[in-house]
């Protein structure tokens, strides 16, 4: 009985504070309450119209952020009714928030760079990127960084405020790829030789159904050691690994027909003229 005294001592003696807490707890449910109903309306939307993951996360973010906002303006309301002037908490808040915004400007830099990579649908999961020289396949995008699968199987992490300020080659962004393919012969080859391989080149284009008809086959230049031959073409796919695919029939065809044709590839070399003095 006495335990039981105490207690309802303790809400008599509380009664205010308890019931503030309450009120200000079930505004604070409530609230929270229509923010996820409103999420979940607006995501089913995205998902019903473009299924854009790029809105989706600014959704989620812009959400979280709307959560924090309004926990700190009920924790503000609730301490003002308990008699704390709300004006030395803002001062101090704002204090604290200068320190901390000064130890985490990188991460602030990193969000904004998030933000601005989603409006501006930059990539998105599953595109073939290349950023500061690192190509790779997009796995992850979040609000600090995103990871990048490259060829290697290698799993590498750029913060987006890096990706923000520099050159984004989207390569899954293309229509199709451009295939510019250079083969080196040697120069004693006879211009029969020459122009049965530029021939070779032509026929194969022609009939990979992976190219369009839009191909040229030239000499493209004479260098130090080489006759150069070029293929020019168009693929039908901007998928980057079919291209890949595409590039590895092409050259193992290449050196096939090449071969069989008696068609030699040049390698790097120099002549050297010896002057014999008569004196």
């Amino acid at each position: 009985m006495e335990f039981i005294s105490h207690i309802s001592n303790f809400f008599v003696k509380n009664s205010d504070l308890l019931s503030q807490i309450l009120a200000h707890f079930l505004v604070l449910v409530g609230v929270m309450y229509v923010i996820d109903n409103a999420v979940v309306n607006i995501k089913q939307r995205i998902y019903d119209n473009s299924n854009n993951t790029s809105l989706l996360s600014i959704l989620l973010f812009m959400s979280k952020f709307v959560k924090v906002i309004v926990v700190i303006l009920i924790l503000g309301s609730f301490l003002q009714c308990r008699g704390y002037s709300l004006t030395s908490l803002i001062t101090g808040l704002g204090i604290t928030g200068l320190a901390v915004g000064l130890a985490a400007k990188e991460m602030l830099a990193s969000v904004l760079g998030s933000i601005s990579i989603m409006s501006d649908r930059v990539y998105k999961i599953g595109d073939y990127v290349s950023i500061n020289n690192v190509e790779g396949i997009v796995e992850t995008v979040n609000f600090r960084s995103t990871k990048i699968r490259t060829l290697a199987n290698t799993l590498i992490t750029i913060p987006n405020n890096i990706t923000a300020d520099t050159i984004v080659h989207n390569r899954s962004e293309s229509e199709f790829f451009r295939l510019i393919e250079t083969f080196d012969i040697e120069y004693d080859t006879t211009d029969e030789k020459i122009e049965e391989g530029l021939s070779i080149l032509r026929d194969i284009a022609q009939n990979d159904e992976d190219m369009q008809n839009n191909y040229i086959a030239r000499v493209s230049a004479l260098s130090d050691c080489s006759i150069k031959l070029q293929l020019i073409a168009n693929t039908t796919t901007n998928d980057w690994m079919t291209f890949l695919a595409i590039k590895d029939r092409l050259y193992k065809t290449v050196l096939k027909r090449f071969r069989e044709n008696g068609l030699a590839f040049a390698f790097p070399s120099r002549t050297v003229y010896v002057r014999k003095d008569e004196n």
